[in-house]
This record gives C-alpha cells, structure tokens and sequence, in this order.
C-alpha cells in the first residue's frame, strides 16, 4: 500500500484506523503513523490534517505510548476552534483526560443545529462512539436525534446525493448499538453495494469507513 505524499482528503486517517480494527492488518496502522509523522508542523500541530482525523492521535498514541502523540491531542485540544467536525475528537478528549465535563457544551453544539449535512451525521455518530453512556444523559439525549435525523434522510435513499455519509452512519449506529441491526442494516448495504466492487487498496477514506463497518457488522452476524 503506498503512503503518497499530497495533504490528506478528510477521512483517510479514520478510514485506515477502522480497516485496521476491522481486519488486524498492519499496513493500515503503517498508514496511519507514517502521515502522522510526515505532516508534523514546526509548532507541533499537524499541517494538512482534516479536522475529521485528529482522531488518529488517540490510535496512534495507544498504538506506540509515544508522549509526542499525546503532546500533540493537547496541543490541538488548546489551538483549535470547535466546529461539528471537531466534536469527535473533543469527546474523546473529555472522556479520557477530563471527566466528561465538558459533554454539554458538546450536545449544545448538535442540539442547536436546525439541519445537518451528511458529513455532520458523520460527526454526530462519531461523537456519540466516543461518548460515555454513564453520561446518559447527554449521550441519550444525542443517540436520539441521530435517530430522529437518520430516520429522515433515509427517506431519499437510495437516491440521495449523501448515500456514502448516511450508509456509513447507519452501519456505524449498529455496530456501536445506537441503532437494531435487524431494522436499519439493510440501509446501510445500499452504501456497501456502491462501492463493493472498488478496489480496497485505495486510501480512499469514507469508502475505507463503510468497508470497515460492513466487515464488522457480517462478523456480528456470524
């Protein structure tokens, strides 16, 4: 698998992490560490790194117990602004290091938004995996209007010009219990179908996510 050098499209890192879980490969994880370190910035931070990846650092850093890894969650915890995409990453934040303290403000952010894109489904099912369920409030609170949104975007499928964000989300909210398999799996292999013929050796990131969440979701089933 190569590893180019061109800055990374959003999800390339959390694709080859999940393809790692999901199938114990080492060259994902490879992957994984070797543009982590060739994106680093002078002032720590990584340069040309999706907001959508930084969760990459926790992997890499549970992967390695290198103290860089851990140098650089803080430094992007304390230099970044919060958006939706972030939101993952904050959530994995708080619930490690900082007691869940912060999970309101969190859910603030979703709960304020009157629509949400298919990449902001991406980051609500995100950060409801990094969220702890003795915090049940929030992560009730969270699980609930993924299923309110994901119920309504499923109405255009397969049609909709989103069908990778909200097949991966759906797959996703199985396998992690937000959603019952048996009712909305078949959603999610609408997703599978399109890119099932693609070749699975791209460093394609969504299309990585979906291919992981499938291949955990049939294990499931066994």
């Amino acid at each position: 698998m190569e590893c180019r050098n061109e800055t990374l499209k959003p999800y390339q890192l959390t694709g080859a992490v999940q393809m790692y879980e999901a199938t114990g490969e080492e060259a994902y994880k490879e992957f994984v560490l070797t543009r982590l370190n060739t994106l680093e910035a002078p002032e720590g931070t990584a340069e040309g790194l999706p907001m959508q990846d930084y969760l990459a650092y926790f992997f890499a850093y549970g992967q390695t117990d290198n103290e860089e890894y851990r140098q650089k969650i803080e430094s992007a915890v304390n230099s970044k602004e919060w958006s939706l995409d972030f939101m993952p990453f904050i959530t994995a934040y708080e619930t490690k290091y900082k007691r869940k303290e912060h999970y309101n403000e969190i859910a603030a952010m979703f709960r304020n938004k009157a629509s949400f894109t298919g990449s902001e489904l991406i980051a609500l099912i995100e950060t409801i995996s990094q969220m702890s369920e003795e915090i049940y409030e929030y992560y009730r609170e969270l699980r609930d209007l993924f299923k309110v949104i994901v119920t309504e975007k499923m109405k255009n499928l397969p049609n909709s010009s989103e069908i990778l964000e909200i097949g991966y989300s759906i797959l996703r909210a199985c396998n992690i219990g937000v959603l019952q398999t048996e009712k909305y799996s078949n959603f999610g292999e609408l997703a599978w179908q399109t890119i099932a013929g693609n070749d699975n050796q791209t460093w394609a990131g969504l299309e990585n996510m979906i291919r992981a969440q499938h291949i955990i979701l049939k294990k499931q089933e066994v």
